[in-house]
């Protein structure tokens, strides 16, 4: 995939060539009311990218950096599938999954340098993360009724600021009017290699072609789906980091958050990282 013309990396002779162009810092015209940056005490900042590209890793590095709080967007589509699943509701029943959604709190905390992911007080964080519930989620993502809400949790989420959020369409559809978006890529091979090593580190079997095969049908399922399909936007800063060490990309998205001069000041402390639930 070649990248926007804003942030392209080319690979020569194993060297990264990075070709970075001007930016103006100017809030999306099409940013849902009460998301542009004049309405806003702190930044925000949006990294999408299909699974294994480090995003997850990148966006807690910059939360703690920063100051800000993470947002794992993903792991809220994951937790609907592990909720359904233990309710006995189907993946690909759109009405009870929405009813579900509606009624599911999200909170989101560091601690210990990783993020905790919780459902109306419980501890989901290790349980989400099976292989089984990736596929789950992957299914609940194609339902628009599913999307709608949880868009809605997000938006209520980070709407103030002062965050750091990952998915697959936080700089096209959650946060349009994001101060600073980033698009992270790799090959399906190393991304596959990633996941598969996570994967055996928590004891789960799958071979490493089983992981890769799942990350191509993943891609084709994000891309080719009707609702909020997975695209690159043009405002966004495109990274390949199939041949970058995380410290690396770290490093470069440090440098271009840095390179905008927004507001490092950290977000209202009564500002709650609970989700109402959806009426």
């Amino acid at each position: 995939m070649i990248g926007p013309p804003l942030f392209r990396r080319m690979v020569r002779s194993g060297r990264s060539e990075l070709l970075m162009g001007h930016r103006t810092f100017t809030s999306s015209p099409t940013a849902p009311r009460g998301q542009g940056t004049d309405q806003r005490p702190a930044p925000i900042i949006a990294i999408d990218g299909p699974a294994g590209t480090g995003k997850s890793t990148i966006a807690l590095r910059l939360a703690k950096h920063f100051g800000w709080r993470y947002i794992d967007s993903g792991a809220m589509y994951r937790a609907v599938a592990l909720c359904a699943a233990e309710r006995g509701i189907p993946w690909t029943d759109e009405a009870a999954l929405v009813r579900l959604c509606a009624q599911l709190t999200f909170t989101f905390a560091i601690r210990e340098d990783q993020l905790v992911v919780c459902v109306d007080g419980r501890n989901v964080t290790q349980a989400i993360r099976r292989q089984a519930v990736g596929a789950g989620a992957s299914q609940v993502a194609r339902l628009q009724g599913v999307r709608t809400i949880l868009v809605r949790k997000q938006q209520e989420l980070g709407g103030a600021g002062g965050i750091v959020m990952d998915g697959r369409d936080i700089g096209t559809v959650v946060f349009p009017g994001a101060e600073v978006k980033f698009y992270l890529d790799a090959t399906p091979e190393i991304r596959g290699r990633r996941r598969w090593l996570e994967l055996q580190q928590r004891g789960e079997p799958p071979s490493l072609l089983e992981v890769i095969e799942a990350i191509r049908r993943r891609d084709q399922d994000d891309r080719s789906r009707s609702v909020s399909p997975f695209r690159v936007v043009e405002d966004a800063y495109y990274i390949d980091t199939t041949n970058l060490a995380i410290d690396d990309v770290f490093e470069l998205m440090v440098d271009k958050v840095k390179s905008f001069g927004v507001s490092f000041r950290s977000p209202d402390s009564r500002q709650g990282m609970g989700c109402p639930q959806s009426t």
